[in-house]
């Protein structure tokens, strides 16, 4: 028969007391659980104020109710508990301890490392690029905090087992619950906070604690119905609690600042590993006594919330006054058994025997005499420098405040921004930059552009306009193409209208809005347009090198391209004329032996070109 055991979780108002045995590495058996009410100032966020008194209560509380052990061990629950993920090369096990001491100042920032007991407990062994390391999960324990545990068992009368920490109790029970694939997110309801675990498998990727529990629900309706805490209790258990938030502002404000934190952990985790979402969201512990709490945790976060109503690994054996669901509410007191971390203190040191010998020579011991005074001596001048040291390092000391409020209020203001980052990613979009389109329109449209319609959805525009000329309209093609921000400009119409002897284009052309960042670095883009100035200039020196050149060519070329001038002027003054006659709807008919126009000269196909110019000039002479 496996050894009966007390474990005992402190709260602020209640103790929970639970007589378990493990039977196997894999099954608790529960043989008596208890709520007991202590009065206020004995426990305060697992330190204890007054043991005495404490020791009392407790003993007070489980008379007569068939609790027989003598051992005890404790799962702690303080915010003065550092805990910190630990990533070391894999080793033999008894070497981690080792290991976790040398490296404590890296893990946590404590300058007086000798006050502090710290543990560790293996979550998980993982592989990089075929190298092998431990996932630890390890703890920092204030000395003078384990050492009220051990006052407390002696003013019970009881010897303690163990001590463990009640993240690792409730760790190891879950590992129980979820053995499955994928991540779930198992919500763990107590009296006094709720803990948040994600656990993948097995193993435990986080866990986070927020303030909000039973009884800070059963408060709100105390206070909204001005009722017992009983009464309270009951209410919640036999009436919905959607129906308590629909009626009474002040348990509507509590339960949504309960919601809320839990979703802020949730988002925080999606935030982080996007490729590995939550599959599935488990409640248990004190969900059972709080009527509709997990149908408004479904409806919050819009999935399927199950309810653990019986715990894996445990077997009750006391079924006549125990239930399932009872015992689902002690869940680090039946985790501690499993598998505890053991944040005891090391033991005294044992003085070795004195061994027996024969009597030293008397010159031995006065030059022995003579060392020891002046080692002495040496050892007080140094105690006073390093005495003069430790109370400079004392008053630095003070002045730092606790480690674990800093480590939590920095991992919420991690959340919180990641939150905020990811709410304002959602807020980009290529319509952002219209407005920036238009008054860049203002500075680039050509003059003979007018837009008639500009309509945009999600960054694809349309733009419906009119130019007197294509050549106005490729301009603007082509000034839209120079924007950074602006892709895929295509032409899509161009109808040409002829009234009044002018021609007026409409067109309809389409393009594409990128999301233009506002907070680009203003160096980079002075350092880009001191790049282009450049380049401008390079373009323009080479621009003018060739027209330089082309100069030259011009002049040459002028002489000729006069008398071409000369030879075609009254052909096209002819041409003209004929033009102007054919637009007043006057009609030239050939007259057969008559020419219409007496400078012409009747063009053969059988002449050559030679021929045909030699008339032309002919007729001009």
């Amino acid at each position: 028969m496996a050894r009966k055991v007390l474990t005992i979780s402190l709260g602020s108002e209640i103790v929970k007391v639970c007589e378990v045995a493990l039977a196997g590495k894999k099954k608790v058996q529960v043989y008596n659980a208890i709520d007991l009410i202590i009065p206020e100032g004995l426990c305060d966020d697992g330190v204890i104020l007054d043991a005495q008194a404490l020791a009392s209560a407790i003993k007070q509380g489980l008379a007569g109710e068939g609790f027989s052990s003598k051992k005890v061990i404790f799962t702690i629950t303080s915010k003065r508990i550092a805990n910190k993920e630990a990533v070391i090369p894999f080793c033999k096990e008894n070497r981690i301890k080792d290991i976790i001491q040398i490296n404590a100042a890296e893990y946590f920032p404590i300058t007086n490392l000798e006050n502090y007991t710290f543990n560790h407990s293996i979550m998980e062994v993982v592989q990089n690029e075929g190298i092998k390391n431990y996932r630890l999960s390890v703890t920092a324990t204030p000395n003078e905090l384990i050492e009220q545990y051990y006052e407390l068992a002696k003013a019970m009368g009881m010897g303690v087992e163990t001590i463990d920490f009640s993240g690792n109790s409730i760790l190891q029970l879950l590992k129980l619950q979820t053995a499955g694939e994928g991540i779930d997110a198992v919500l763990q309801v107590g009296g006094e906070n709720t803990v948040v675990n994600i656990m993948n498998g097995s193993t435990m990727i986080m866990q986070r604690s927020i303030p909000y529990g039973r009884l800070a629900i059963a408060d709100a309706v105390k206070n909204a119905r001005g009722i017992s805490d009983d009464e309270a209790d009951m209410m919640l258990i036999e009436e919905n609690l959607g129906v308590l938030v629909g009626t009474y502002p002040d348990v509507a404000d509590t339960v949504r600042a309960m919601l809320s934190s839990i979703g802020r952990i949730l988002e925080f985790y999606r935030a982080r590993n996007t490729e590995h979402p939550i599959e599935r969201i488990y409640m248990i512990g004190d969900v059972m006594s709080v009527n509709g709490l997990a149908e408004l945790v479904d409806d919050e976060f819009e999935q399927e919330v199950q309810v653990v109503e019986q715990l894996r690994g445990v077997e009750v054996k006391n079924h006549h006054v125990l239930s399932d669901e009872i015992v689902a509410n002690y869940l680090a007191n039946i985790g501690a058994v499993i598998a505890p971390m053991g944040l005891t203190l090391a033991p005294t040191s044992k003085r070795s025997e004195k061994a027996g010998g024969e009597k030293l020579p008397w010159w031995i011991l006065i030059f022995a005499g003579v060392v020891a005074i002046g080692m002495c001596g040496g050892i007080l001048f140094v105690y006073y420098n390093e005495n003069k040291e430790a109370d400079n390092l004392r008053a630095q000391i003070a002045a730092i405040e606790d480690v674990s409020s800093l480590k939590e209020r920095y991992e919420q203001s991690q959340a919180d921004v990641g939150i905020m980052e990811s709410w304002f990613d959602t807020t980009k979009g290529a319509n952002e930059s219209l407005a920036k389109f238009v008054d860049d329109l203002e500075e680039k449209m050509p003059k003979g552009i007018a837009i008639t319609r500009l309509s945009s959805n999600e960054g694809e525009m349309t733009i419906e306009g009119k130019s007197f000329g294509k050549p106005s309209i490729a301009e603007f093609v082509k000034k839209l193409k120079e924007l950074p921000y602006v892709s895929n400009v295509k032409m899509d119409i161009i109808t040409e209208t002829i009234e009044d002897s002018s021609a007026e284009d409409t067109f309809t052309l389409t393009l594409s809005l990128k999301y233009d960042d506002p907070k680009k670095d203003s160096g980079e883009d002075e350092e880009e347009s001191v790049e282009d100035s450049a380049q401008e200039e390079e373009e323009e020196a080479s621009a003018e090198n060739v027209s330089d050149e082309a100069s030259s060519e011009e002049t040459q070329s002028g002489d000729t391209e006069n008398e071409l001038q000369e030879e075609t002027s009254d052909e096209e003054l002819q041409d003209i004329e004929t033009e102007n006659d054919s637009e007043s709807g006057e009609t030239l008919e050939e007259v057969p032996g008559e020419d219409t126009d007496a400078g012409d000269e009747e063009v053969r196909p059988e002449d050559t070109t030679e021929e045909v110019q030699e008339r032309v000039e002919g007729g001009d002479e």
